[in-house]
């Protein structure tokens, strides 16, 4: 699934792509097209582009996510490609701001099926200068070589699903990673990518606000561009809900 959403200037990127997560052929060797904004054109655009697979699905999770023993990947981004262009019908004169590829866990996409994404973007939209192109990725599906080339895809902002530091809270929240790999993941991240992101969620049965405090001054001697917080919350349909 792909969508576009054009944003007022005071819309942050990272909500809208979360708001919409809960609702191939290689890329050419050829320069993208860059189109000149047509007359007329008004608030930029976002892409968001969703890939709805995971190894796992964690307990609290109530976005569009499966879990699948394989998956036709050469299908799917031939399905995300097509889509891209019916969406493009809608909003072809807007600026292209920002691309954020979420799921589900976009991480496990092939690098080349994440390049002729992007590549498609940039021949179907006039684009911004300072494009960012940003991805989700799990901790435990951290390799510097898939991280290298996400970035040579044209990935430059990495967005780490790292959600907690304490191993029982890790434990409780149904992941796949320890804290160790958690800030290999972080600092391999930083290595790579010219921004780096990661979540943490908080407001965890039993946390105290002193163990928060030293969770959250810990993940702030890692973080460099951002760091995002998320309060649990319950959903109906999730593990938790149940």
């Amino acid at each position: 699934m792909a969508l576009i959403k054009p944003l007022a200037s005071s819309t942050p990127l990272s909500s809208t792509a979360s708001a919409i997560a809960r609702g191939l052929s290689p890329s050419s060797s050829k320069p993208a097209l860059q189109h000149k904004p047509e007359p007329g054109a008004t608030a930029p655009l976002a892409v968001y582009i969703h890939w709805p697979f995971c190894r796992s699905k964690c307990p609290y999770c109530d976005f569009n996510s499966h879990v699948r023993e394989a998956i036709d990947e050469a299908r799917w981004t031939r399905a995300l490609l097509d889509d891209l262009e019916r969406q493009s019908e809608l909003a072809r004169n807007h600026e292209v701001v920002s691309v954020f590829f979420g799921g589900g866990t976009p991480s496990l996409m092939p690098p080349d099926a994440v390049a002729a994404l992007i590549e498609r973007v940039k021949t179907i939209w006039p684009i911004a200068p300072g494009l960012e192109i940003s991805l989700e990725a799990n901790p435990n599906s951290a390799e510097a070589e898939r991280f290298a080339a996400f970035a040579k895809a044209g990935v430059n902002r990495l967005s780490l699903g790292v959600q907690a530091l304490a191993p029982a809270a890790l434990q409780f929240l149904g992941r796949r990673h320890d804290r160790e790999e958690a800030i290999a993941a972080i600092e391999l991240a930083r290595d790579i990518f010219p921004r780096t992101s990661f979540d943490l969620i908080y407001a965890r049965p039993g946390q105290t606000v002193a163990a928060w405090e030293d969770e959250l001054a810990e993940a702030l001697t890692v973080a460099s561009t951002h760091l995002s917080l998320y309060q649990l919350t319950i959903e109906s349909g999730t593990a938790f809900g149940n």
